[in-house]
C-alpha cells in the first residue's frame, strides 16, 4: 500500500523504444533521458507552433512541488544539483491535442501543484486524470481545486493508465484494434508515487497482472509487473510447485516491470516468484 499511485508517460506519438521519450527526465538525481520530441522544440517540427514552443518542468522532492520553465539550451533546471526528481513536459494549452486537434475529449492526466501549509511555496502534487473531457476542461477543474500556477500534462489518449493501490485498476490502457494482442510492453513508462512514513514498514513484494488472466506464450513477449517498498534488486523465476522451470532474470532493478520472452512453452499451474536479491525470504508469486 505504500505505491498509492502509479500513471503512465507516454509523452505524445514517441513511438520508438522505450528509451527515447519525448522531453527529458531527472529521477533520484540523475538524468535519464534527454527527450527526442516531433514537436518541438527542434529545428524542423511538424508544425511550425512548436518551432519556438517554451516547455515547462515540473520539480519535486519531500519538502516542495513547483512547475518553472525548462530551458533548452542549458538543461536548466535539470542541470541543477539541488534538483532531484524533475519532467519536462507541455503546459496543457500547447499539448498537440489542444493546438493541432481541435481540443478534443479524451483522457488526460494533467497536473498542477498546490500550497496547503503556512510555510510560502507548494508542496502538494496535484495530479488528475479525466476519463473523457477536453484539455481545457480538465484545467477548469484543477482551478477549481486551488491550482494557481501553471498546469502541465504528461498523457492521454488510448493507452492513459491509472491504477491506485485501494482501488486496483481505474483507467486501462485500450487497443486501437479489437483484434489486437494487448500489448502494455508497448507503453513506454511508468510513473510511481509512494507514500512516505516514518514508522518502520515490513519489506514484501506484490505481482499482478493489468488485465485478466493470461498464460504466457512460447516467443511472445510478456509483461511481469509488481509492486514493492524497498530499494534493492531483485531475481524473477519460474516455478512448477517446488521445480525450478526457468531463471528469469538472476538480478534486476526493482523498478516493477520486466519484459520476458519465453522460449518454452508455459503451462498452466507454473508461477513466476520475484524475491529480494537480498533476502530470498521477501517474495511475491504470480499463479499463471
Amino acid at each position: 500500500n505504500n505505491v498509492f499511485s502509479i500513471i503512465n508517460c507516454s509523452f505524445f506519438e514517441q513511438y520508438e523504444s522505450s528509451t527515447q521519450l519525448s522531453f527529458p527526465i531527472k529521477l533520484n538525481g540523475v538524468v535519464i533521458s534527454g527527450g527526442n520530441s516531433p514537436y518541438g522544440p527542434i529545428k524542423e517540427p511538424k508544425d511550425k507552433y512548436y518551432s519556438n514552443i517554451r516547455l515547462k518542468a515540473l520539480v519535486w522532492d519531500n519538502k516542495q512541488a513547483y512547475i518553472t520553465d525548462y530551458n533548452q539550451v542549458s538543461g536548466a533546471p535539470l542541470n541543477q544539483n539541488g534538483v532531484k526528481n524533475a519532467i519536462v513536459t507541455y503546459r496543457y494549452s500547447d499539448h498537440p491535442a489542444k493546438v493541432l486537434a481541435q481540443n478534443q475529449a479524451n483522457k488526460y492526466q494533467v497536473i498542477g501543484t498546490l500550497n496547503k501549509d503556512s510555510v510560502k511555496g507548494d508542496e502538494l502534487l496535484l495530479i488528475m486524470t479525466v476519463n473523457k473531457a477536453t484539455l481545457d476542461e480538465a484545467a477548469d477543474l484543477l482551478r477549481k481545486l486551488g491550482v494557481k500556477g501553471d498546469i502541465i500534462t504528461v498523457d492521454g489518449g488510448r493507452s492513459t493508465y491509472l491504477f491506485n493501490s485501494q482501488n486496483g485498476n481505474i483507467i486501462v490502457p485500450q487497443l486501437s484494434k479489437p483484434q489486437e494482442n494487448p500489448a502494455f510492453r508497448n507503453l513506454p513508462h511508468y510513473l510511481g508515487f509512494r507514500k512516505t512514513t516514518k514508522n518502520q514498514v515490513a519489506p514484501k513484494i506484490s505481482i499482478g497482472q493489468l488485465t485478466a488472466k493470461v498464460l504466457p506464450t512460447k516467443d511472445q513477449p510478456y509483461l511481469i509487473l509488481w509492486q514493492d517498498n524497498f530499494d534493492s534488486d531483485v531475481s524473477i523465476k519460474l516455478y512448477d510447485g517446488n521445480k525450478l522451470i526457468q531463471n528469469i532474470s538472476s538480478r534486476t532493478a526493482s523498478d516493477g516491470v520486466y519484459e520476458w520472452i519465453p522460449h518454452i512453452s508455459v503451462k498452466e499451474g507454473y508461477f513466476i516468484r520475484i524475491s529480494s536479491w537480498k533476502d530470498r525470504n521477501i517474495f511475491g508469486d504470480l499463479q499463471l
